[in-house]
């Protein structure tokens, strides 16, 4: 998911003004704005690397390859590339949008927060949308700020309160067991600490914002509502499965996943049956068209959110059952590597199209199973 919220327009504007004089770092310079206007993230990435190794401490050229590295889904080295850039020049709010909304996402909240208090500081007036996103980033370290935190060597999962304790030791090796069985499946077991935050109903959605029909959801961080979870805590494990899932994928290919596979890869590892799934989209007669679903469902009602779930579930089976059990790591290799899904299905021997038309034929004569 992209999240720069810069002007890129102004950057490219203010680079371009530099150019006039012809440098060929400028020039380049240049053609790496032209590049992440059009989201051609490596080729951006390539072009701010040629002008960086001219001009090494140039802090609009740090900048542009941090937007190209967060394009890419690198933001380690987005991070690093931003910070260097405010180092040089802290006025350059661009840079302290991306660097803050970057560091959120990592859970790096403390650095978050500075760094928006510090460009809040040297630039004021340009500083409303700042405002808001500290203000809630400030109110979410208040509600942590009593929160406990159990860890071990990969997952780190907070909770508030000693009744939520038990919740946290189980929810680690709920993940620990998973991460190893979705690891296999799709050829990758990434590295990356992943950390989980258990809140109340009240405190998850206002923390995240999140539909009503949220159980959970993945920012960067595993965020859930406990809910009933004392009471029933294999609606916990369930959830945890499913956001554990969307973390693994983010970490392997951060880029270039549709929703709609992000979120049947989620329920097909959660347990969910995606017979009953297809069979249920036979009898309502529908079928939304899967471009209409590459990106977020969070604006979705709940009768919209249930179709485009169930359907997400029924066409990744399909899709898994004409990869083969060693197609999804090496479809998620080319994702990462910048291809469009409608690319790189096309290894299999069948196109975005054919695919499709098959989900809506299977769709059609009621599928008796597509599990995987």
């Amino acid at each position: 998911m992209r999240l720069y919220v810069a002007s890129v327009a102004c950057a490219f504007a203010l680079t371009a003004s530099a150019a006039s004089g012809q440098s060929t770092t400028a020039q380049l310079a240049v053609a790496g704005w032209q590049a992440i206007e059009a989201n051609d993230a490596d080729k951006a990435a390539s072009l701010f690397r040629d002008a960086l190794s001219r001009q090494p401490r140039d802090a609009e050229l740090l900048y542009g390859s941090g937007v190209a590295a967060h394009l890419q889904g690198r933001d380690a080295d987005a991070l690093r590339l931003l910070q260097k850039s405010l180092e040089i020049a802290p006025r350059l709010t661009g840079a302290s949008e991306l660097l803050g909304e970057i560091a959120y996402r990592e859970g790096e909240l403390d650095l978050a927060i500075k760094t928006y208090e510090k460009a809040i500081e040297l630039a004021p007036r340009s500083a409303a949308w700042l405002r808001s996103r500290l203000e809630a980033w400030r109110s979410e370290a208040s509600v942590h700020s009593s929160f406990s935190t159990v860890k071990d060597d990969r997952f780190s999962v907070m909770f508030d309160g000693p009744v939520e304790q038990k919740l946290a030791i189980r929810a680690t090796t709920v993940l620990r067991n998973a991460f190893w069985n979705i690891g296999k499946a799709i050829g990758a077991y990434p590295n990356h600490p992943i950390n989980v935050i258990l809140y109340s109903d009240k405190q998850f959605h206002d923390v995240t914002g999140a539909p009503e029909w949220a159980d959970g959801g993945f920012d960067g961080q595993i965020r859930l509502p406990v809910r009933g979870a004392l009471a029933t805590p294999q609606l916990l494990d369930r959830v945890l499965v499913h956001e554990l899932v969307h973390a693994m994928v983010t970490q392997v290919a951060p880029r270039n996943v549709p929703v709609w596979l992000h979120e049947g890869l989620a329920m097909h590892f959660e347990g969910d049956d995606a017979a009953a799934m297809g069979q249920t989209l036979t009898r309502l007669r529908v079928f939304i068209p899967l471009v209409q679903l590459q990106y977020s469902f969070e604006g979705l009602t709940t009768a919209q959110a249930t179709i485009a779930y169930a359907e997400s579930l029924f066409a990744t089976s399909v899709l898994l059952e004409r990869i083969g059990p060693s197609g999804l790591g090496q479809l998620l290799q080319d994702l990462d590597r910048g291809e469009r899904f409608e690319d790189a299905v096309q290894r299999f021997g069948f196109t975005f199209g054919e695919f499709e038309k098959d989900v809506v034929r299977r769709i059609g004569k009621r599928p008796a199973s597509s599990r995987n």
